[in-house]
């Protein structure tokens, strides 16, 4: 048998443990048999096998097969990063990333989507900072991402996804200056978004009566942020003190609430953060 023949059944063979015997090789094209090692190598690389975890496309017993196909050791501490893109996800973000972290780490890294890329890192450490730093230094592009809390189980690995895809659509929604998100960062912006749209507006209706406009938000949410500091906040604001009084007595007599106590200010926040999830569903 000819020797190019010999070297590309051996190499299905080391990959999937099938010995194929070629009885005539005027049959066989040898392009075939190195399209089959490839096709087999990608369906069973560790990007893929990890993608169609993360989605739940395999039934229990084949996600079990799988996950122990990746051949992470037991117990091993790890974290899962979704990062998101907003412009695109493409190969380029994947070499940035595993240029980072190579070795096997840089195995267990999947594009998602066209703006999403799902990276399980080996390690106790929180890698959030110099991802999202190589990434929009290099790829000169923006990026947002979420973070799990450190887990060992691999069968949490659809569950985790899961709550990080929320975690990001959440994060846009509410708290869009924010780069990175980790557990427990969603604030009063999670309990909003799993509650029906109709009580959302209700609570509108009942303590702001109108429409939040965009400079009352702007206001509002710096001055909250500035814990409430009429100093502070005029400081940030390039704003004099009394003009700074002036626009919040005026907000005070449009709405009906004191943002300079904290009942006002925290009802007053609640309302922006509602109003800003009741745009975006309503141009779902």
């Amino acid at each position: 048998m000819n020797n190019d023949f010999k070297n590309e059944l051996n190499k299905i063979y080391k990959l999937t443990g099938i010995k194929l015997r070629i009885e005539n090789e005027d049959e066989i094209d040898l392009t075939d048999l190195k399209k089959l090692s490839t096709a087999y190598k990608e369906k069973y690389s560790s990007a893929n096998l990890l993608l169609n975890i993360l989605s739940g496309f395999y039934p229990y017993k084949e996600q079990v097969n799988a996950i122990k196909a990746l051949g992470i050791k037991p117990e091993t501490k790890m974290r899962l990063y979704l990062i998101y893109v907003p412009t695109k996800v493409d190969d380029s973000i994947a070499k940035i990333i595993t240029s980072l972290y190579p070795g096997k780490s840089s195995e267990y890294l999947c594009i998602t989507d066209s703006t999403h890329i799902c990276f399980l890192y080996l390690g106790e450490d929180n890698i959030a900072p110099p991802l999202i730093d190589v990434i929009e230094t290099e790829g000169m592009t923006g990026a947002y991402i979420a973070y799990s809390d450190m887990f060992t189980d691999l069968s949490l690995l659809t569950k985790e996804y899961s709550e990080l895809s929320q975690a990001l659509t959440i994060s846009r929604i509410f708290y869009s200056d924010k780069k990175i998100i980790g557990p427990g960062d969603l604030g009063s912006g999670e309990l909003i978004y799993n509650i029906p749209k109709s009580v959302c507006e209700k609570f509108l209706k009942n303590h702001i009566g109108e429409a939040i406009d965009d400079d009352t938000m702007q206001l509002v949410n710096t001055f909250i942020r500035h814990n409430m500091s009429i100093a502070e906040t005029a400081r940030y604001m390039h704003m004099h003190r009394n003009t700074l009084v002036y626009r919040i007595e005026q907000i005070e007599k449009k709405y009906g609430i004191d943002i300079k106590t904290f009942q006002g200010a925290n009802i007053f926040n609640t309302a922006i953060l509602i109003t800003n999830f009741l745009k975006v569903k309503n141009d779902e």
